[in-house]
Formats: structure tokens, C-alpha cells, sequence
């Protein structure tokens, strides 16, 4: 049996452009009570949880925190009273989020899209998928055995922009196994600071040894092997972005598989050269329906015109210089001012580097971004 689910999410709450643009500090932590108030209602948080309580262990980063209900588990709603940036996050532990999805009936995607609301934007700053291989007789231990004797690799996709062939390319992937005794029962593939990271662990073993809330079933299979993808950040919001538009339990499982094969497809490989999949991977595209989803990794050096405006806008005080000018002369002093940029910039001699780097990354940054308007939607309003 191949189940598939989510361990634990991270949401945060945004406001909308338009109303970030129309507040002041001063106004922030009564907005983000409200936030909360608003994704509370529509979560029915209080009915299924118990009512609020103040958390005493913050998100990292955050400096207000609430959880609800007295459980044994990590929940917790928070925000940064001097940052309105970081928004309103929303932490689920692993047990916290099955709790929510056994008591509502909801599962992840219909949670997601119950709690939107016009006032604030809703992305995914983190989310694990797991596929459940279910007396598949999967032992991770062999798994680790066939990573030491360069028997298994991970591999992605790879086509040719000249010729359009697909081949498969092998990622160099630094893996990590936890020995107890004999056997491995947990290895890590990828680095802890990558937007995707693999766990592949004896799920069985772990809910008898910790006596876990899964341990009945845990008891009734011979063998249960988790093999959870770990997706952070542009990642996460892309994923985000995907289950707002989902509507059925098949698309949301197609979704899992997508993800987990597109970015750590398993391949037995013999003297060097790729033999097959493995049969852990085999199952996760026998399981694809409908290959439509896919994660963007465009190169960090496309993220260097969304750094320098955010730069701009958040550190470098060109905000606070026009807001004097605009203070002091008017709105006419800032058109007058960009007027004079625009015919700075005409008359500017590029350096070497500014033209190595529009030869090199133009045509990406015009196939990935046809407008600016997408640049500043994407990757600058969520900044601020």
C-alpha cells in the first residue's frame, strides 16, 4: 500500500499590498490581532483546538504567540510587533495538523483554501510530504547499503534545449545515515539549508519506540516505510500556490507524488551507468495521473534584480529619502526626481559586469518574467 499525506506545515499571513501600503507601525499589532481573529473564525481553531492561550515558546523570529487548547503538541499563531514583513505565521508540529485534519474531516488543500480571506494573502513558508510505503517489505538500512556501494543515486530530469531530449542527470547529493546497532533507520539526502531535503525512515520502528499516535497502525503492518520531502521557501510557496487550485483528493495525491519523484527520483545504477528505478520510485510514478506540476528552480543570479529592490525598498533608506523629499516639496519632487533618474540612466555607461550579466541572464529573466509587473507581484510586494 502506497499512502500519501503531509507531516507538518508552516503558514504565514500577509497582508495585502494595498492595505501594507496604508498602515503605520503604530497600527500593526492591532492588525495582526484582527489577521488572527479573522483565519481563527475560519479555521475553527477554538472549536476543534480549545480556546487561546498565550505561547510562552515563540516561533523562531517572532515575538507574540498564541496557541489553543492544553495537548502535548507544538501549535502556535505569532507575529513580530515591530515587523509587519514577517506577518502572522501559523506553526503546526506534525501531531498538531493530523489532530486538526482527523477533528475538521479537512485535508490540507481544504484547509488552506477554507482560511483565505480578501484581507490577507496566505503562502506555505514550509511543508513536508511523505509517501507511506505499506508492507511493501521497503528496509531502509538497504537503502543506506545501496548509497554506500554507489548502487542507488538521485536523478532529475534533464532536456536538452538544442536537440529536446530527455536524459537524466545525477545530483550530487551529500546523504546522511543514523546508525543504531546494525541498521540505519533513518537517512537524510540533501543539505539542511536547501529549499527541498528527503528523510526516508522506518516509520514503524519510530511509533513503537516514542509510543506515537499512530502506534495502532504502527502495530497492524508488518513494515512501514515514510519517505518525507521537506520543501521550504520559493519552494513552499509554489507548492502553496498549487493547492489553492486543487479540488480532489486525487489531485492533491498526484500533487505529493509530482513533487517528491521531481526532485528525488531514486535510480539503481550498475558500473556507473543508470539500470532502472528503484522500486520505491517505480511506485511513486505508477501513482501519477497527470504529470502537471513542477517546481521551478530558476538560478540564484535570477534573484539578483528581486535582492536589489528589496534592498532598496528595505535597507538601503532610499524609501525614507524620498518620503522627505515628498514631505518636504510634494508629490511633484518625487515625478521630477524619477524623471531625472530616466535620463540619467540614458545617457550611463554600462561597466563590464553590468554587461556580462544582461548577456547572461536577459533571455532568463524575459522567459520567466514577460512583465515587470510579475516581478514586483512575485518577489518584491511579499517583501514588504
Amino acid at each position: 500500500m502506497l499512502e500519501f499525506g503531509v507531516d507538518e506545515i508552516t503558514l504565514v499571513l500577509q497582508l495585502s499590498p494595498i492595505i501594507k501600503g496604508q498602515i503605520v507601525l503604530s497600527d500593526w499589532c492591532d492588525i495582526a490581532e484582527d489577521m488572527i481573529y479573522r483565519f481563527v473564525d475560519k479555521s475553527g481553531f477554538k472549536t476543534i483546538y480549545g480556546d487561546v492561550i498565550l505561547e510562552e515558546r515563540p516561533p523562531s523570529g517572532y515575538t507574540i504567540a498564541y496557541t489553543y487548547g492544553e495537548h502535548n503538541f507544538y501549535l502556535a499563531v505569532a507575529y513580530h510587533q515591530f515587523q509587519v514583513r514577517m506577518g502572522v505565521v501559523i506553526k503546526f508540529s506534525a501531531q498538531a495538523l493530523d489532530y486538526y485534519c482527523e477533528a475538521s474531516g479537512l485535508k490540507v488543500y481544504e484547509f488552506i483554501q477554507l482560511i483565505k480571506d480578501n484581507y490577507y494573502t496566505i503562502r506555505l513558508s514550509r511543508i513536508d510530504l511523505t509517501a507511506d510505503y505499506i508492507d511493501e517489505d521497503i528496509n531502509v538500512t538497504t537503502i543506506y547499503q545501496n548509497f554506500i556501494d554507489n548502487k542507488v543515486g538521485v536523478f532529475r530530469e534533464h532536456i536538452s534545449e538544442k536537440t529536446g531530449e530527455l536524459s537524466y542527470r545525477r545530483c550530487d547529493m551529500q546523504y546522511q545515515g543514523f546508525i543504531n546497532g546494525q541498521e540505519v533507520p533513518t537517512i537524510y539526502l540533501g543539505s539542511v539549508k536547501s529549499n527541498s531535503r528527503l528523510r526516508i525512515y522506518d516509520k514503524k520502528r519510530e511509533q513503537m519506540e516514542r509510543k506515537g499516535s499512530k502506534l495502532e497502525k504502527a502495530k497492524k503492518c508488518h513494515d512501514w516505510t515514510r519517505v518525507e520531502g521537506v520543501f521550504r521557501h520559493e519552494f513552499a510557496h509554489q507548492i502553496s500556490d498549487r493547492l489553492l487550485k486543487i479540488s480532489t483528493d486525487d489531485e492533491f495525491a498526484n500533487l505529493i507524488a509530482c513533487t517528491i519523484i521531481q526532485k528525488f527520483r531514486l535510480m539503481y545504477i550498475d558500473s556507473g551507468v543508470i539500470d532502472c528505478d528503484t522500486e520505491y520510485s517505480q511506485m511513486l510514478l505508477d501513482s501519477i495521473t497527470n504529470q502537471n506540476f513542477a517546481l521551478k528552480s530558476p538560478s540564484s543570479r535570477n534573484y539578483d534584480i528581486a535582492k536589489s529592490l528589496a534592498y532598496l525598498f528595505s535597507g538601503s533608506g532610499v524609501i525614507s529619502t524620498l518620503y522627505k523629499i515628498k514631505a518636504i516639496w510634494g508629490a511633484d519632487a518625487i515625478s521630477e526626481l524619477l524623471l531625472f533618474i530616466e535620463e540619467y540612466l540614458d545617457e550611463w555607461i554600462q561597466n563590464d559586469d553590468c554587461r556580462y550579466w544582461l548577456r547572461k541572464n536577459t533571455a532568463d529573466y524575459r522567459k520567466n518574467y514577460p512583465d515587470f509587473d510579475m516581478v514586483l507581484k512575485n518577489n518584491i510586494m511579499p517583501m514588504l
